[in-house]
């Protein structure tokens, strides 16, 4: 994709992921992991459909046997997913200072290069940029709250409950409640949105900071010049 000196949003996404991944590279999910995510969440959607039917339908072999199967691929295809989560954030623990000094040393000139590259823009621009960014931020925030209230700081224990009502009826999985049906399906739902929101939320956090730091430093320059 051709360089862009206009500033745009876009333009400054693509600089971003021009950025080479540092040491922390290894907390991004491998491609073969997120196919393994969406294998899982394929399952966890087929496992869920036999449990609605049967509140509509007379119960069928099929039923259960649909349950198991894709309860299984779930389990398959998300516990390499869960286990190597667990082994990175231990890693990370572990070798956090060291890791942190690393990544901040690979990320500097990196992201001073972006901060130059937007102070040759235009203030107003950037200014409008920085207002922009923190509409939306604000319109987010407000979203989740809409939707989630503040389920967004538990993190994935949304995620755990729904899995714990499912496994505690595990051995007879047609027979769930119709509420816990909902429950889980709606915790799942949350959780998901929440993810996405929190991912979306912590890009334009970035954005905001580098359009500050470069409104800071042209403002600067500005002063010194006057």
């Amino acid at each position: 994709m051709p360089t862009n000196d206009t500033l745009s949003f876009a333009e400054l996404d693509r600089r971003l992921r021009a950025v080479p991944d540092g040491p922390s590279a290894i907390l991004n999910t491998p491609p073969r992991y997120r196919i393994a995510n969406m294998v899982g969440g394929v399952g966890c959607v087929l496992a869920l459909i036999p449990l609605i039917l049967v509140r509509i339908l007379p119960p069928a072999p099929w039923m259960l046997t649909l349950v198991q199967i894709a309860f299984a691929i779930m389990v398959v295809a998300w516990l390499p997913v869960f286990v190597r989560q667990v082994w990175t954030l231990g890693m990370t623990m572990w070798n956090w200072r060291r890791e942190q000094v690393e990544q901040l040393d690979h990320d500097r000139p990196e992201f001073e290069a972006i901060i130059a590259w937007l102070c040759q823009q235009p203030v107003h621009a950037l200014s409008g940029c920085q207002r922009m960014v923190a509409l939306t931020q604000r319109q987010l925030m407000a979203k989740i709250s809409l939707l989630a209230g503040g389920l967004d700081r538990l993190g994935i224990l949304p995620a755990m409950a729904a899995v714990y009502l499912f496994l505690r009826n595990v051995g007879d999985i047609l027979d769930m409640p119709l509420w816990e049906v909902l429950i889980a399906v709606l915790l799942i739902l949350l959780w998901l949105i929440i993810t996405l929101a929190t991912l979306m939320r912590i890009r334009l956090q970035l954005y905001e900071s580098l359009l500050s730091e470069a409104l800071k430093m042209k403002a600067g320059s500005q002063t010194v010049a006057g």
